[in-house]
C-alpha cells in the first residue's frame, strides 16, 4: 500500500482538491434541525402531543412576557399593541382579552388571577405562527427583544427567546477568534514537538479536507441536528489528529534507517497502518454504537462522526504522505532538529537530577541490564507489578466505576446556555417573581364531547392541584361547574380548552424543565391521569425533557456496553489475544471513570450533552495511544524476547507521538 500511495501522490492531491470543492458545494444543502425535538423519536408521547396540539389548537413556538409593575397600564397597552401587530405573532394572551383588565384583583375569578396576575406583576403568554427554528419567528423575536430595550421593567424570556439570543450571541461574539486562537496554540505545540514548521500545517490541511468531505456528504442524510453540526468538527479533530502524528513520527524514524525518503514514507505507511487502522476502527465502532440509541441524535451524531473518522483515516495515509513528499525540500530547509528545551539550564539541571525516573533510550538487547536497573524497570519487577495491579483491581477500580456510573447528570436545557444571556437571567427573575418554572399542556383526545365526562375531568384536576410543585391547574371547568351545560359558556372560552376533538388542561409548575422536581411532578401527574383517561399527552419543554431523560438513562447505558463489546471484538481481531484486548479496554475505561469521578468531586452535576459524548471522545482518542504502544511493543519484543527491554524501547519510541497527540487534544478542548 505504501508504495502505491508514494507512486500516485500527485493524482491523490488532485482527487482531494476536486472532492473538497464538490463537498463545499453540497454543504449548504444540508438542513440543520435546531429544535430540541429533533433529538426525539416521532413515536414518543411529547412529540405526538405536540403534533396534536399544533393541528387542533395551532400552537407552536412561545415566549413569556412579564410586566413587573401591575399598575402601569400605559406601558402594557403600548407593548401589547406592538406585539399583536406583528404578522408572526399568533396571539398574546393577557388579562385584557377576557375584558376585565381594569377590575381590581380581589374581584377577579380565581382562574384569571392565577393565569395572568403573578406576584406583583402580569404574565402574558405569546404564541408565534411557526416553530422556534423558523427564521421568520426568530427574526420576530429579535424585533420584540430590541423593542423592549426601552422598557427595563418588562421581562421577555422563554425557550424560543433563549434560542434566538444564543444564536445571536454566537453570531455576534468573537467566538471564531477563540477557535483561531486554539488552532494557533496547537500549531505552536506541534511545531515545537515536531521541530518543523511545515508538517503541522499539512496536518491541518489533511484534517480540514477530511472534515469538508465529511460535512459535504451529509447531503445524503438530508438533515442533521444542530448539536451534531456543532460537535462534528471538534470530535473529528480530537479523535483523528493522532493518525497524522503517528505517521509523521514513524516517517522521521524510518528516514534515519533509509536515505531514500520515498521508501521511508512507504515503510512508514505500512508499519503505522495497522496501529492507525486499529485505532480508527475502534473509534469508528465506538461512534457507530451510538446509532443504536432510541434518541435520534444517536443515529445522527454516530453516523456523521463515524464517516469523519473514516475519511480522516484515508486522508492520513494518502493525502498527508503525498503532501509531505511533495514539500520535502522546504520541510528540510525549515526544520530545527537541534533545538531542545533541555539546553536551558534550569530544565537541564532538573532533568539531570531526576533522570533515574525514566527509561534509558535502549536501542538493542545489550541495554537490557540498564533498563532492568532503571527506576521503572524496578517498579515493573514481577512482585511490584502484581501489587500495583492488585491495588487497582481490588480498591480503586470498584470505587471509581461506582462513582463514575453514579455521577449526577443535569438535563436542564438552560444549563447548556451561557449564564450571561439576558433571557437566561430573565428566566431566573420570572421564577422568583412569578413563581413560574414552566408551562405544560395536557392534551386529551375527545372524539365525542357529549360523551365526555366533565366530572372525571374535575376529579383529575382536583388531584393534580394537590401535587407539590404545581402552582396552577386550569381547565374548561374553571368557566363553570361540571353540571353547568356547555351551551352557557362563551365560545372563546370553550376554544381555549376544547377544539377540533381535543381537550386541553393547562399546568403551571414551580420548577424548570429537566430538574428532578419536574420529573417527579410528571410522574405523579401521569399516575393520576391514567385513572381517568385512556389516552393523554404532555406537551412542552418539561414533557420533552421528561421523555428524553427516560430514554437517555437507558440509551447511555446501552451504548456504553455496546461500544465496549464491539471494541473488544475489534481489538481481538487485531491482536488475536483476549489478554491484550481486555487490558487495553480496561485501562481506557478506567481512565474514563476516573475523569468522571474528578469532575464529580470538583464540579458537581455534569450536563447531559457532556455526559453523552465524553466517553466517546476519551475512548476514541486514548485507545489510539494504547494501540500504538501495544503494536510497537509487539514489534520490539520480537527482537530479543525480553519484556523489560522491549517496554523500555517502546516507551522511548512512542512517548513523543503520544504526548504530542494528547497535547493537541488538550488544547483543542481547552480552546
Amino acid at each position: 500500500m505504501g508504495k502505491l500511495v508514494v507512486k500516485l501522490r500527485y493524482l491523490i492531491i488532485i482527487i482531494y482538491i476536486v472532492a473538497s470543492i464538490f463537498a463545499v458545494s453540497q454543504w449548504s444543502k444540508v438542513k440543520i434541525l435546531k429544535g430540541f425535538s429533533s433529538f426525539l423519536p416521532e413515536e414518543i408521547g411529547s412529540i405526538k402531543g405536540q403534533k396534536l396540539l399544533d393541528s387542533a389548537f395551532g400552537s407552536s413556538a412561545s415566549a413569556m412576557l412579564f410586566f413587573t409593575d401591575v399598575d402601569d397600564k400605559e406601558t402594557y397597552w403600548q407593548i401589547i399593541s406592538y406585539i399583536r401587530s406583528l404578522p408572526e405573532v399568533k396571539s398574546a394572551l393577557g388579562p385584557d382579552q377576557v375584558g376585565i383588565f381594569t377590575i381590581p384583583q380581589g374581584f377577579l375569578p380565581e382562574i384569571v388571577r392565577q393565569l395572568f396576575y403573578q406576584g406583583k406583576g402580569i404574565l402574558v403568554t405569546i404564541e408565534f405562527d411557526g416553530s422556534e427554528s423558523d427564521p421568520k419567528v426568530l427574526k420576530c423575536i429579535g424585533n420584540i427583544y430590541n423593542y423592549l430595550k426601552r422598557y427595563p421593567d418588562v421581562i421577555f424570556t422563554g425557550s424560543s427567546v433563549m434560542t434566538w439570543e444564543s444564536e445571536y450571541s454566537f453570531r455576534s461574539s468573537p467566538f471564531p477568534w477563540y477557535f483561531v486562537l486554539s488552532i494557533i496554540i496547537i500549531l505552536f505545540i506541534l511545531i515545537l514537538n515536531t521541530k518543523t514548521l511545515i508538517p503541522p500545517i499539512l496536518f491541518f490541511i489533511s484534517l480540514a479536507s477530511a472534515y469538508i468531505i465529511n460535512m459535504g456528504t451529509n447531503v445524503f442524510l438530508g438533515s442533521i441536528s444542530y448539536l451534531t453540526n456543532a460537535l462534528a468538527g471538534a470530535l473529528q479533530f480530537g479523535v483523528s489528529m493522532d493518525y497524522a502524528l503517528f505517521l509523521f513520527h514513524r516517517f522521521e524514524e524510518e528516514k534515519t534507517k533509509n536515505a531514500n525518503s520515498k521508501e521511508a514514507m512507504a515503510n512508514a505507511i505500512n508499519k503505522t497502518f495497522a496501529a492507525i487502522l486499529g485505532s480508527s476502527l475502534t473509534t469508528l465502532i465506538g461512534f457507530l454504537a451510538i446509532t443504536i440509541m432510541t434518541l435520534k441524535i444517536g443515529l445522527d451524531l454516530g453516523l456523521v462522526i463515524a464517516k469523519g473518522v473514516f475519511f480522516t483515516l484515508i486522508a492520513s495515509v494518502t493525502l498527508l504522505p503525498s503532501l509531505i513528499l511533495i514539500l520535502e525540500k522546504p520541510i528540510n530547509k525549515t526544520n530545527f532538529y537541534d533545538f531542545s528545551f533541555l539546553n536551558f539550564k534550569p530544565i537541564k539541571s532538573i532533568n539531570n537530577k531526576f533522570k533515574f525516573l525514566f527509561f534509558p533510550e535502549s536501542k538493542n538487547s545489550k541495554d537490557k541490564s540498564d533498563s532492568e536497573n532503571s527506576f521503572l524497570g524496578l517498579v515493573f519487577s514481577s512482585k511490584k507489578r502484581l501489587v500495583i495491579i492488585g491495588i487497582i483491581l481490588i480498591i480503586l477500580m470498584p470505587l471509581i466505576i461506582y462513582n463514575g456510573l453514579n455521577i449526577p447528570v443535569s438535563y436542564r436545557l438552560d444549563d447548556t446556555m451561557p449564564s450571561n444571556l439576558e433571557s437566561y437571567q430573565s428566566l431566573q427573575k420570572i421564577m422568583d417573581l412569578a413563581k413560574t418554572g414552566d408551562l405544560i399542556n395536557v392534551v386529551i383526545p375527545v372524539p365525542s364531547f357529549e360523551r365526555f365526562s366533565r366530572f372525571n375531568l374535575q376529579r383529575a384536576v382536583d388531584e393534580l392541584k394537590k401535587i407539590d410543585g404545581i402552582s396552577l391547574v386550569a381547565s374548561l371547568n374553571d368557566y363553570g361547574h361540571p353540571s353547568v351545560p356547555i351551551q352557557f359558556f362563551q365560545q372563546a372560552n370553550i376554544e381555549t380548552f376544547y377544539k377540533n376533538g381535543y381537550m386541553k388542561i393547562y399546568l403551571k409548575t414551580l420548577y424548570p424543565p429537566g430538574t428532578k422536581e419536574s420529573v417527579l411532578i410528571l410522574d405523579q401527574a401521569t399516575a393520576i391521569l391514567r385513572k381517568y383517561f385512556t389516552e393523554f399527552y404532555f406537551v412542552g419543554q418539561s414533557s420533552m425533557l421528561y421523555d428524553f431523560i427516560k430514554i437517555a438513562q437507558v440509551d447511555f447505558a446501552r451504548i456504553n456496553i455496546a461500544s465496549m463489546v464491539f471494541i473488544f471484538i475489534i481489538l481481538l481481531f487485531i491482536f488475536f489475544s483476549p489478554v491484550f484486548a481486555t487490558v487495553l479496554l480496561l485501562i481506557v475505561e478506567f481512565s474514563v471513570m476516573l475523569n468522571l469521578v474528578f469532575y464529580n468531586l470538583f464540579s458537581g452535576e455534569i450536563s447531559f450533552i457532556a455526559n453523552m459524548i465524553i466517553g466517546s471522545i476519551q475512548l476514541g482518542s486514548t485507545i489510539d495511544y494504547a494501540l500504538l504502544f501495544v503494536t510497537r511493543y509487539n514489534e520490539e519484543y520480537e527482537k530479543d524476547k525480553n519484556k523489560i527491554s522491549a517496554i523500555s524501547r517502546t516507551v522511548s519510541a512512542t512517548a513523543k507521538p503520544i504526548l504530542n497527540a494528547a497535547l493537541c487534544l488538550f488544547f483543542a478542548t481547552v480552546g
